[in-house]
């Protein structure tokens, strides 16, 4: 009897590694579904929302600040608040991207939401380059559609900044130059591209270079 219990403590003892491989595998998996299915074209379709989204203030609770006389400093923000919202137009005179919110960070949590502020870019205002993305499934929908001269609005809680679109690339999924185009532009925003990828997983950016047209900068 007793040797009946060691052996199946001995053999559950066993099972333990191969039990603990399992569900490393399972949860790996899951992890790589999950980060190839937000790539492809069905993603909007998975969660029921494949249409850009007009988000307005009394959906996120967020303010836009007016343009003030003298900008002495940026408010302080936490990673993960919404401090902006986002427009995008050109000849047609319509809004082709609409009140997209803006938040501080770029995890896959927030860009479910609206567009991220890559953490370490600079706000507008601040001087420097200020990178931001979303989903091409869902915000930055027509990001590929927008054409050089187009005007990008970022509305913050601290007053608006106007943009103009200087140059439109694609960037190979391998090539991340547009993460330190400082030198080169204002206003960085890139999304996944194409749009239409037949179901498979997106590896380039397409990407927007924009300069600051309008907007009060922090003072030196």
């Amino acid at each position: 009897m007793a040797g009946s219990k060691h052996s199946a403590g001995k053999g559950f003892a066993l099972a333990i590694p191969f039990l603990l491989f399992f569900a490393g595998v399972f949860c790996l998996s899951m992890y790589l579904f999950q980060s190839v299915v937000e790539e492809t074209a069905y993603f909007g379709l998975l969660v029921g929302d494949s249409a850009p989204r007009e988000i307005t203030d009394a959906d996120t609770g967020f303010t836009p600040g007016a343009r003030p006389n003298a900008l002495s400093k940026i408010p302080s923000i936490g990673y993960g608040k919404q401090f902006a919202r986002l427009n995008v137009t050109w000849e047609n005179g319509g809004w082709d991207i609409k009140n997209v919110p803006v938040y501080l960070g770029a995890d896959k949590k927030l860009l479910k939401k609206g567009a991220g502020m890559s953490f370490g870019s600079y706000f507008p205002g601040e001087g420097g380059c200020t990178i931001i993305s979303a989903h091409v499934t869902r915000d930055f929908a027509s990001l590929e559609d927008t054409p050089v001269g187009a005007t990008v609005l970022i509305e913050t809680s601290y007053g608006p900044y106007t943009y103009r679109v200087e140059e439109k690339r694609v960037a190979d999924g391998t090539d991340r130059w547009y993460m330190d185009a400082g030198q080169k532009c204002d206003l960085v925003l890139y999304s996944c591209y194409p749009r239409d990828n037949n179901g498979e997983r997106r590896t380039d950016r397409c990407v927007l270079l924009c300069k600051l047209v309008d907007g009060a900068e922090v003072s030196q």
